[in-house]
């Protein structure tokens, strides 16, 4: 391995999907898996690319061990000997069957390491798992990266982190130790002709991008780093989001990808919308992966200087909220790229809800919101057994994730969910970040 490249190793317990998650790293950046001579045959390295720098990843699957009780400590002196020559860790664990005792074992040998460790759950294909994710912070991890190697999920925000992380200097801090160092990254997305390569040219005032009214012109995601009232952010401009019908070239289907992983790369996206054309659809459907992903979600109204003057704007976001309305908690923004006007509101809004999207509320204030929103409407009796639910706390922060504990989880429905979701925006605010809410056995 040359100094150029990057040791990155991925340690977990046997079945979590290592190979797989290989796989698709190595073949996510069109690298080709190689034989590294001098290294035993149960190591599997692979040489991979990440914006003009090298790395060199090795699935450390073969030190399994067939003992009943996880890792021997044979084992785990040859996983932790191995993990010495890295520069990061991943640590993979299986979303599907939760903590288990020999996750703790590497959990504890990792934090011997003083290396950065990167928690990712794998398995994370539905919504349902998502909400397992919050088990896994026992094993003390800052950050959780739910992720499915099988789908390619999540793979975009652990790999801008890490060469994020690789970038700031090897230090002996974990991600998500250095909150304040956050490089806030900004999407745009939308289906083609929107007009999302002339609004990034308006943000960063220069022809950056080819612009044109042929839709596609941006086959691909371009980064730029721009700086607004002294904090830096990275603009990330995509390709249109066509429907799979219209896709009849490969580069379009790679742009489809590129927009996909923008989305997950980034903290803030801004939907645009052709405000001639208004929300349909598939503006729908982009909104709802936006917000699957938990991503913060801005809707940017483009063209608003080609709408009739007697459509005014607050109608006009009434009928957003009537088309999408599962993005209600959303700010909408109306701009022109061609006059130029409303673009300074775009980079404003999308630091408001970064900062909605960041927020974290003590203990003791949310469980006393939380106990004015079981006084205002008491769950009572589901499917004759009296639920209740104790006490709640935050889980973490992007998206907000609240943790409620009750003695029939299963039996508390989706309404009152919603209603403890739409409660915690009354009282707390949350603008354009989605809110997830787990329930507990207690």
């Amino acid at each position: 391995m040359t100094r150029k490249d990057r040791l990155i190793s991925i340690v977990g317990r046997p079945n979590v999907g290592k190979s797989t998650f290989f796989n698709r790293v190595i073949g996510y950046r069109k690298a080709i898996t190689e034989d590294t001579p001098g290294v035993t045959r149960d190591r599997n390295y692979g040489s991979f690319e990440m914006r003009g720098r090298n790395f060199l990843l090795v699935d450390t699957g073969g030190f399994s061990s067939s003992e009943e009780d996880g890792f021997s400590r044979l084992i785990m002196k040859q996983i932790e000997a191995s993990l010495q020559e890295s520069a990061a860790v991943i640590f993979l664990l299986d979303g599907k069957e939760g903590v288990m005792p020999a996750d703790r074992d590497i959990a504890r040998m990792l934090r011997r390491l003083h290396k950065p460790v990167y928690y990712v759950v794998n398995k994370m294909d539905s919504k349902k798992r998502e909400e397992a994710l919050v088990e896994f912070y026992e094993l003390g991890a800052d950050t959780l990266y739910p992720v499915s190697a099988a789908h390619g999920l999540g793979m975009g925000d652990l790999l801008d982190d890490i060469l994020k992380g690789m970038e700031e200097g090897e230090g002996e801090e974990t991600p998500g130790g250095a909150e304040e160092f956050h490089v806030t990254r900004i999407a745009l997305v939308g289906k083609p002709n929107t007009g999302k390569s002339s609004l990034a040219n308006r943000i960063l005032g220069s022809e950056r991008m080819i612009v044109s009214d042929i839709p596609g012109t941006t086959r691909d995601s371009v980064d730029s780093r721009i700086v607004r009232d002294g904090r830096e952010l990275v603009l990330i401009d995509t390709a249109g989001l066509r429907k799979k019908g219209k896709i009849s070239e490969k580069v379009e289907e790679y742009s489809v990808s590129s927009a996909v992983r923008s989305i997950e790369r980034a903290d803030v996206v801004n939907l645009i919308v052709d405000a001639a054309e208004g929300p349909g659809h598939q503006e729908g459907s982009i909104a709802h992966l936006i917000i699957s992903r938990g991503k913060g979600l801005c809707i940017v109204i483009n063209k608003w200087d080609l709408v009739k003057k007697e459509f005014t704007q607050e109608k006009y976001r009434d009928m957003v909220y009537e088309r999408i309305p599962h993005a209600s908690f959303a700010p909408v923004v109306f701009s022109s790229a061609t006059r130029g006007t409303g673009i300074d509101g775009i980079l404003d809004m999308d630091l408001a809800v970064y900062e909605q999207l960041t927020t974290r509320i003590g203990t003791a204030p949310l469980n006393k919101a939380f106990a004015d929103f079981f006084a205002r409407h008491d769950i009572s009796y589901q499917k004759g057994k009296q639920v209740k639910i104790f006490y709640a706390s935050q889980a973490k922060a992007s998206p907000p994730t609240f943790v409620l504990f009750s003695n029939h989880p299963r039996l508390v429905p989706d309404h009152y969910r919603k209603y403890l979701e739409n409660s915690l925006r009354e009282e707390f605010g949350f603008m354009g970040a989605p809110i997830r809410i787990v329930l507990k056995k207690k």
